[in-house]
């Protein structure tokens, strides 16, 4: 009896120890799941964004397409994409505030960054063109803030890549939730309504 006894109390010990390591140490095999950024970071890179774009439009200004055409034989199509790219930083501007009312929505954010990366093909030309024929220094400075820009767009790029895992995820423990709900109510007897 006492041996029995003896024995139970230490396979009680042993499953005691055995649990306490396998609390202890985190398993290796799990990866941490990094989340979407919170809204206040979210909102930060919308602004880094928005602040190269904002120095963008006095370097635009600076550019003459239309004087590139005229002393320097420079292609007319500069002077249409000049226009453009005017127009395009506008349209970002105006959409990345749209985005900072609503960080998290995954169609505002995607509206904003087709339009930067629209902005960025026309402001390359330009930054080709402004090496061509217009002064070196306005040139350069171009192609600076493009490449700034550019850092800037791959940090908002990892967030929109980020909010669409999550809006996915977010999806499909709704569709489980829902299935569970659907087999719960198929599951239950029909109601019976009693006749008068």
């Amino acid at each position: 009896m006492r041996a029995a006894y003896t024995a139970g109390l230490f396979a009680l010990l042993i499953s005691s120890v055995s649990a306490q390591r396998q609390s202890a140490t985190p398993p290796a095999a799990t990866p941490q799941i990094a989340g979407v950024e919170t809204p206040w970071e979210a909102r930060q890179i919308v602004a880094a964004v928005e602040q190269n774009d904002e120095r963008l439009k006095p370097l635009l200004s600076k550019l003459n397409p239309q004087q590139w055409y005229d002393k320097k034989g420079a292609p007319s199509g500069y002077i249409l994409q000049w226009q453009t790219a005017q127009q395009q930083l506008n349209d970002v501007v105006n959409t990345t505030r749209v985005l900072e009312q609503k960080i998290d929505s995954l169609p505002a954010a995607l509206d904003v960054y087709f339009r930067m990366e629209a902005l960025e093909v026309m402001a390359r030309s330009l930054d080709e063109g402004a090496q061509r024929y217009w002064d070196r220094a306005t040139a350069d400075q171009l192609t600076q803030l493009i490449a700034q820009n550019f850092s800037s767009r791959e940090r908002f790029r990892d967030y929109i890549q980020d909010l669409a895992t999550s809006t996915e995820q977010n999806f499909k423990i709704a569709d489980a939730e829902a299935q569970r709900c659907r087999v719960t109510l198929s599951q239950q007897p029909a109601s019976k309504t009693k006749k008068k």
